[in-house]
């Protein structure tokens, strides 16, 4: 039996530009510890093989703390006499035709893996140990552009033998046609493209949700991330897989790895009775929060402009920001309601009166600009505020 363990898009190093320094050198050491479970598995499981499919780093220039990182993981593989196989990925591929800009490479002139560096041509190995596998590799190459087929037209340099009998494993970093998004516009491998290669075991990093794809007597295995990035893949179930393979029996096992909590909420303001909306808005995010929590709120409802001019946002944000381990306030569906807001008599000069009868009128005649027209008059409060001159 031959184990071969299966990861992809790791993405160590990722920048979060809403994290202060602290918070942001712990995302990116949770983010390694999840890397380092693929290696520990691997170790424990005893496995033969261990192939990165892409997106390692998620840069084509990461930080020397996790290249150090990578170098000490991928010496632990190597004295448990694992064989490690790479390529690049859009993350961590360079926009040039030179494979020793790819930052894995270093670890191939040492002597710790194997990478398929070539962006135009599948190069070959041949690995044995209970029986022969054929594996093979492309890096991903970001000069191809739109919804096009990376795979057409490619060129495989080493023959590849029509022995049954013998896997032939490609490693690539691109979108699948059965799984991209509808409105997607980058390139898409087709599932016709993969019948007519020889290969009969597809491996894709890239796309982030795990996924297997059997067609004919061929299957795509698409091991996802091993962390949830952003909001957008909160119901994402990181992870990799391990693949068992004994004659011409393939067995494949995924296993999860715990990712850093994650949650969305939605607050609705017209469930609010409260006077004091600050407040109201506060206590219901803090029953939500905790140290370690990525979070979002959102902040739903029509309301008038003098609602609206009342919510101290600021306050909000730094309270959430306070209480979890990255916030995020939305308001982009927070909408205002300018029927509700009360006609200010003509002899009433008051400043403050009377720019909400001009908020009014330009959010009436300028529905298109409303979030800009709301922001502005809010900073013209602030501003004026801060200076003395309205109260």
């Amino acid at each position: 039996m031959i184990k071969i363990l299966i990861t992809a898009d790791n993405h160590l190093g990722k920048y979060y530009k809403k994290l202060v320094p602290e918070r942001l050198n712990e995302r990116r050491k949770k983010i390694r510890e999840a890397f380092k479970k693929t290696v520990d598995y691997a170790i424990e499981e005893k496995v033969d093989i261990y192939i990165q499919a892409g997106d390692l780093f998620d840069s084509t220039n990461p930080r020397n703390q996790d290249l150090a990182f990578v170098a000490r993981e991928f010496s632990r593989l190597k004295r448990n006499n694992i064989q490690i196989y790479t390529i690049g990925g859009n993350h961590d591929a360079p926009n040039m035709i030179d494979s020793d800009a790819f930052p894995m490479k270093i670890y191939e002139e040492v002597g710790l893996i194997k990478s398929f560096l070539s962006q135009s041509n599948i190069n070959v190995d041949v690995f044995e140990k209970d029986q022969k596998l054929i594996i093979s590799g492309l890096s991903h190459d970001p000069r191809k552009k739109g919804r096009i087929d990376p795979l057409e037209n490619i060129r495989i340099i080493d023959p590849i033998p029509h022995d049954n009998n013998i896997w032939k494993i490609l490693i690539l970093h691109y979108s699948f046609e059965k799984y991209a998004h509808p409105k997607s516009s980058e390139p898409q491998v087709s599932v016709d493209t993969l019948y007519n290669l020889p290969f009969n075991i597809y491996i894709l990093g890239h796309l982030h949700e795990k996924n297997i794809y059997k067609f004919g007597d061929k299957i795509v295995i698409i091991p996802g991330s091993t962390e949830r990035f952003d909001f957008g893949e909160i119901d994402l179930t990181p992870g990799f897989y391990l693949l068992k393979i004994e004659g011409k029996k393939i067995d494949i096992i995924h296993e999860k790895i715990d990712p850093q909590p994650m949650k969305i909420m939605e607050i609705k303001l017209s469930e609010i009775t409260e006077k004091d909306y600050t407040n109201a808005i506060i206590e219901k995010i803090l029953r939500e929060s905790h140290k370690d929590l990525i979070l979002k709120c959102k902040i739903v409802g029509v309301i008038p402009i003098s609602i609206y001019s009342s919510i101290n946002f600021s306050k909000i944000l730094d309270e959430g920001l306070k209480a979890n381990f990255l916030f995020d306030l939305d308001t982009q569906n927070l909408r205002i309601k300018g029927q509700e807001i009360s006609i200010i008599p003509s002899e009433d000069f008051s400043f403050e009166k009377n720019l909400l009868k001009v908020t009014e009128k330009y959010l009436e005649e300028n529905k298109e600009d409303k979030e800009a027209i709301i922001e502005a008059v809010k900073w013209i409060k602030e501003e004026l505020k801060i200076r003395g001159e309205f109260l």
